[in-house]
């Protein structure tokens, strides 16, 4: 029962997960300046 509970919520930790990449590829703004400040890091 734990097992199965543990499964669900780990299933829709994923999908809230692909879903908020998926969002943020929506907006190109947005993944630019990501990548700009990652790289700047370096």
């Amino acid at each position: 029962m734990k097992q199965d509970l543990q499964r669900i919520l780990l299933g829709i930790a994923g999908i809230a997960l692909l879903a908020l990449i998926f969002g943020a590829y929506l907006q190109p703004g947005f993944v630019l300046d990501l990548a700009n400040r990652i790289y700047l890091c370096f």
